[in-house]
């Protein structure tokens, strides 16, 4: 979507007047929590599927017992992109609708703090005890992929690791080692080389590759280096290092034949099928595994080159600049950060907990053998390149990477083309 000239003034004149509000806010903060016999009526801008809606009601419901004069409306949108989720949001608030607390992936952040969607929570944080105590514990990677210029825009409510999954019985049955917490990129590659074998239908890959931005992060990450400066003003396509970590993804196809063409491939049921003897991912795919009888796997950091950096994804409870109840709106967010809350995303299988202590729960521990491995990644991981222009760098990546495992350009000339065409985009931002 858009947004005309006029509702863009609009909606910046609207903004413009938060910050007073904001003030204000803060300066009541100190005299701690509203009543609970207040009276008000919340809303959300949320995403999720129907099992975290769920667990979002039941955090509103213990709200609810808190506060029984207040009201929440959980809205749950689609994402269909993080651009268009964050023009909604102009749009709903432009038409004098601000909703109280947003729910938006770190993909997003950036682009909703630019549009004023979003109003630090750091002030708040530090006048209510409760809330510290809790923000504390969770690991300062996560609030520094949610924070701007120091300022911590929203508190994190889970997030993704990508690691390494591979079949233990392909493994035990070739009699090869499962994979060391310290494996390199040559490992990696052996590895996959003595576990691709068969013809036909019964060939099996040694490594199923996934084909999403998130998911080929960290073969940038753990080659030192980042699709964008770490400033984030400029396009780092043409990074040496990014060419030949591109490289290296369009071998494993080409080159070393480990691992098929991966567009339009479903590379998790293909795993859990016995095709690939490893595959990469977060957490998400565990639980759907093991509810159709797919336990014969497990996980592993990463393999080396120059670092060992994986890559994060995350999202986060925020609060409008433009709620008439933020600090209710506080109170509300306190239960969805709760770990109550959390362990029980957790265990819908999606999620990976913020907290350690949710990272011990039994059910989280279940399965896979080595489910710590998950949570641990966050102590050296980085957040997915998440920009204000986060979806044109989205889309010219997949589409270079898309023209390196087709062949149609040479992994320099489609690196170069799409780092030209992404910094003109950047200079238009």
């Amino acid at each position: 979507m858009t947004l005309s000239r006029r509702m863009f003034l609009a909606t910046s004149a609207a903004l413009a007047g938060s910050t007073s509000l904001s003030t204000i806010f803060y300066a009541r903060s100190a005299f701690g929590a509203p009543p609970p016999s207040v009276t008000a009526t919340l809303t959300t801008y949320n995403w999720g599927n129907p099992d975290e809606a769920k667990a979002y009601a039941e955090a509103f419901a213990r709200f609810k017992a808190l506060y029984p004069n207040v009201t929440v409306a959980d809205n749950i949108a689609p994402v269909s992109s993080w651009s268009d989720y964050a023009d909604k949001l102009v749009t709903q608030i432009a038409g004098g609708n601000p909703p109280d607390v947003i729910n938006i992936a770190i993909e997003g952040l950036r682009l909703a703090v630019d549009k004023g969607l979003l109003m630090p929570l750091d002030d708040l944080i530090a006048a209510d005890p409760d809330a510290k105590a809790l923000v504390d514990k969770i690991p300062a990677q996560l609030k520094d992929g949610l924070s701007v210029d120091g300022k911590l825009y929203e508190i994190p409510n889970g997030s993704q690791t990508m690691v390494i999954h591979y079949n233990t019985k392909i493994f035990a049955d070739a009699g090869i080692e499962p994979p060391k917490p310290d494996w390199t990129w040559d490992d990696f590659l052996a590895t996959a080389k003595k576990l691709t074998t068969g013809e036909n239908e019964a060939k099996v890959y040694g490594f199923g590759l996934p084909w999403f931005n998130f998911a080929l992060h960290p073969w940038y990450l753990t080659n030192g280096t980042y699709p964008v400066t770490d400033d984030y003003a400029h396009s780092n396509l043409k990074d040496p290092k990014m060419i030949e970590a591109a490289q290296f993804i369009h071998d494993l196809v080409h080159v070393h034949g480990v691992s098929p063409d991966p567009i339009g491939l479903n590379v998790y049921d293909q795993f859990a099928a016995g095709k690939f003897a490893m595959t990469a991912a977060g957490r998400w795919p565990v639980t759907g595994w093991v509810n159709n009888g797919f336990t014969d796997f497990d996980v592993v950091a990463w393999p080396k080159k120059a670092t060992g950096t994986t890559v994060f994804g995350c999202g986060g409870w925020g609060i409008s600049p433009q709620s008439k109840n933020p600090e209710v709106a506080f109170e509300a967010i306190k239960q969805l950060i709760s770990v109550q809350t959390v362990t029980e995303l957790m265990k819908i299988g999606q999620q990976i907990p913020m907290y350690e202590e949710a990272a011990k729960d039994p059910s989280f521990l279940a399965a896979p053998k080595s489910a710590p491995v998950f949570f641990e990644a966050l102590s050296t991981a980085r957040p997915v390149a998440a920009p204000a222009y986060f979806n044109s760098l989205d889309r010219i990546l997949q589409r270079a990477m898309d023209e390196i495992i087709t062949n149609s350009l040479s992994v320099e000339d489609a690196l170069t083309r799409a780092h030209d065409e992404l910094e003109a985009e950047i200079a238009m931002v």
